[in-house]
């Protein structure tokens, strides 16, 4: 190992105790600089919202809940209406249709 002199020695400490004074400075500003910060923040204001209750609707007892599907066939019940479908018309109530849209 190299013996150094003393501007040598110098030299090489510097960087480490310029290394140690940044760390010390900043555990010594930045706890100050965050309580600053959070000091200086308004308090949360209260927002007035409305809730919208769902309703439910009863269904009636004797006929039970009947989801179609998306498939498109049209039917025409006897009253000329034109219904999506078979299962549509049956949840209308018509029990007389014929394929296809009405003229």
């Amino acid at each position: 190992m190299k013996n150094l002199n003393s501007e040598e020695t110098l030299w090489v400490i510097l960087p480490v105790l310029l290394v140690i004074g940044i760390l010390i400075a900043s555990i010594i500003i930045l706890p100050k600089t965050q309580t600053e910060t959070r000091s200086k923040a308004s308090e949360p204001t209260v927002v007035p919202t409305i809730t919208a209750i769902p309703t439910v609707t009863p269904l009636s007892p004797e006929r039970p809940e009947i989801i179609c599907s998306a498939l498109y066939s049209p039917v025409c019940s006897q009253n000329g209406v034109t219904y999506p479908s078979e299962c549509e018309a049956n949840n209308a109530g018509v029990t007389a249709f014929t394929p296809g849209e009405c003229p």
